[in-house]
């Protein structure tokens, strides 16, 4: 395991390296004289600046795309709130495996890879409303899974499990 406590977990998101600011205020400057209203390209204009800062350069690159979906079952979606049971979640893992999901396509337009990591889609967690979802040692193992699951990522801008909820 990655993490053995919380307090690891905690620690290495506090000790993360600050980034590079030249670079961010240097690709903020850049965005300025593009030919284009100040915002209009929204969150992608502060993508760009926080990627530069992670990239250490002011026109960050995205050399080698990859996705990572991580699949689990949420312990709630038993009491019917989800739109679709759980069991769809595998068909969805299964789905992603034989290229034939949105994703699939998405990747294949970006020239981006396609990691799947399902999560012990036999063991959902547990019903958030009766219990905490997980205890810290799942929640731990869940975060190794993670971290496995994005080995050879170089940057990751975002992440979105994929979940029956």
């Amino acid at each position: 395991m990655i993490f053995s406590t919380l307090d690891d977990l905690r620690a290495a998101c506090r000790d993360l390296p600050a980034g590079d600011e030249a670079a961010a205020a240097a690709a903020l400057a850049r965005q300025a004289v593009l030919t284009k209203p100040p915002g209009s390209l929204g969150r992608l204009e502060d993508l760009a600046v926080w990627l530069a800062r992670w990239q250490g350069r002011p026109i960050p690159r995205l050399d080698r795309v990859s996705i990572a979906v991580f699949a689990g079952n949420h312990g709630i979606a038993a009491r019917g709130v989800s739109a679709f049971p759980i069991e769809v979640t595998a068909q969805m893992v299964a789905n992603y495996a034989a290229g034939g999901a949105a994703i699939n396509r998405l990747a294949e337009t970006a020239g981006a890879a396609l990691k799947v990591v399902p999560l012990d889609l036999d063991r959902p967690t547990a019903d958030f409303t009766k219990a905490p979802a997980m205890d810290e040692g799942e929640f731990l193992a869940e975060q190794t899974s993670y971290c496995a699951g994005s080995s050879g990522l170089k940057a990751m801008i975002g992440l979105k499990d994929m979940r029956t909820d």
